[in-house]
């Protein structure tokens, strides 16, 4: 559907010099991917039925919720395997849409004129790490995401550096002026957090940065840290999963992140918090923490399960008292799952 959106969009406008988003939803909750990537990916997991399966998705604290914006548009479900292979196929069927964008760009004479950035927002976890079908946790498989960089003039190379997401913008506004530096002021990126990644996607640098910052406050309140060699999460509020305190994974001998050595490195822990602090510190520069502001608030995600809840209440007949401002302590979702 965003293909057949852009394509005419993309006729109308193809003499011109344009700026396009396209947001592709498809490797997202619900996973209803079309066919033959269906059938592709499921052709074996499909035929293994387990029992067990639905008992282990209600085990999930965010099933409620999950149950109505995912489980609910799977026309089967015969084992957890199945639901995952679904996502990859979703991500088959994006690469597809993606060749036809490209496609179509070639047809318009334009695709070498182009500047294009394809990127992932997060990953998703499968079953690992306590957020199932979901993109809750600081861990790899949600924070490292794709980002192909192809533009006029930049030979094609892989890049195996620290990067951030934040490094887009400069990127792009770098390569659109390739053609005339000397009428680009000095020091006109350096107001900004992130920093081109022109002189790594040229190899004219080795590196890019030695440590990426992470984030997240919508199931749960977490910051982390990412270097080359260490992942480091720091809990502010779990929200409605286990993991407290905080968190170290040696990424080179487990890239899985399975093995959290916390306790056994605090000299690496505290190194760690001692970067995110003076990170912290140079950003707020004063100013009250915002992750603080919306815990106090409520995460937003807790929130709408406690709303999904009570709605799933009401449709059964039970009596709910009517919800304060902030939280209503009769639909405590963190106590529910606290065992």
């Amino acid at each position: 559907m965003v293909n057949e959106l852009a394509f005419p969009w993309l006729e109308e406008h193809a003499d011109e010099d344009f700026f396009l988003f396209l947001h592709y939803w498809d490797a997202h909750v619900p996973y209803v991917p079309e066919e033959p990537f269906r059938s592709r990916h499921t052709w074996h997991s499909r035929r293994r039925i387990d029992p067990e399966v639905m008992a282990q998705l209600q085990s999930r604290p965010s099933f409620p919720l999950f149950k109505r914006t995912h489980y609910d548009h799977l026309e089967q479900i015969p084992n957890l395997d199945f639901i995952a292979d679904l996502h990859y196929a979703e991500v088959e069927y994006l690469d597809h849409e993606l060749g036809r964008l490209f496609a179509h760009l070639a047809r318009l004479g334009i695709l070498d004129d182009c500047v294009i950035v394809i990127f992932g927002d997060h990953g998703e976890n499968m079953t690992d790490h306590d957020a199932w079908f979901d993109h809750a946790g600081l861990y790899d498989s949600v924070v490292h995401v794709p980002l192909i960089i192809r533009a006029p003039g930049v030979e094609a190379r892989r890049v195996d550096s620290l990067v951030s997401l934040i490094d887009v913008m400069p990127t792009i506004l770098e390569l659109q002026q390739l053609g005339d530096p000397p009428d680009r002021p000095r020091g006109a990126f350096d107001d900004f957090d992130g920093r081109s990644l022109l002189p790594v996607m040229t190899g004219g640098a080795g590196g890019h940065r030695d440590a990426v910052m992470l984030s997240e406050c919508t199931w749960q309140a977490k910051r982390g840290v990412r270097t080359k060699d260490w992942k480091y999460i720091r809990c502010l509020d779990p929200g409605i999963y286990p993991r407290t305190g905080s968190e170290l994974y040696d990424l080179a001998a487990d890239p899985d992140e399975q093995v959290d050595l916390s306790t056994e490195r605090p000299d690496v822990v505290a190194s760690m918090d001692a970067l995110m602090d003076r990170w912290l510190d140079a950003r707020l520069a004063g100013r009250t923490d915002p992750m603080l502001e919306v815990i106090e608030f409520g995460l937003p995600a807790v929130k709408r399960l406690e709303d999904v809840i009570r709605e799933d209440r009401e449709a059964n007949g039970e009596v709910c008292a009517p919800r304060p401002a902030d939280r209503d302590a009769s639909i405590d979702v963190r106590s529910r799952f606290a065992a």
